[in-house]
């Protein structure tokens, strides 16, 4: 999933030039967790609030072809920005997936930019988040239950306990993917349906 959307959002920024005069100083890159925390997490799942926050940011909107085809997402939608130093990206949408039983509904909001620093990001990222990733799903995932007294995470994403933490509504998750020189970072909000 997160590679897919990884893949396909290089392909939709490999679409887009970017220029910069040589007499002016280059921007600095984009920073993901920053841009995360800004726009995705700030959002909490409302997708219209992440539109607000992302043109707040610097995004604008981009056509329906551009945004990645994730499978069994909905209400999709896509922001871009570029510079000299790179080129970014913000989707946000609605993904349904079954897991044992249970169908489970994830709020999504990720962002995409290449090229990234892979070590600094991973760096910062386990840094930031204070705990362990698992990596069992071809990315790193940090996964928590946002409580009133903090952050509870997992070491544990198995069926039984994805579907228990996600039945909270307090589940939480960020997950990281690398792709070439470009990283995707997503939030997720399960809930079951």
């Amino acid at each position: 999933m997160m590679r897919r959307f990884a893949l396909l959002a290089a392909l939709a920024f490999g679409s887009i030039a970017t220029a910069a005069s040589s007499a002016q100083v280059a921007p600095e890159p984009i920073d993901l967790l920053a841009t995360l925390d800004a726009v995705c997490i700030s959002a909490q799942g409302d997708r219209v609030r992440a539109a607000e926050l992302a043109a707040e940011a610097g995004f604008s909107p981009v056509p329906d072809s551009i945004v990645p085809s994730l499978r069994n997402a909905s209400e999709t939608a896509g922001f871009m920005k570029s510079s000299a130093a790179d080129i970014a990206y913000v989707m946000t949408g609605k993904m349904s997936r079954r897991v044992g039983r249970e169908r489970i509904t994830m709020e999504f909001c990720g962002v995409s930019a290449r090229p990234t620093d892979h070590r600094a990001l991973d760096q910062r990222l386990r840094q930031a988040m204070g705990f362990a990733p698992v990596t069992d799903f071809g990315m790193d995932a940090y996964a928590w239950l946002q409580t009133p007294e903090g952050r509870a995470p997992t070491r544990d994403l198995r069926d039984p306990t994805f579907i228990a933490m996600a039945g909270t509504d307090q589940m939480r998750m960020v997950g990281l993917q690398r792709s070439g020189p470009g990283s995707t970072l997503i939030y997720f909000l399960p809930r079951l349906d």
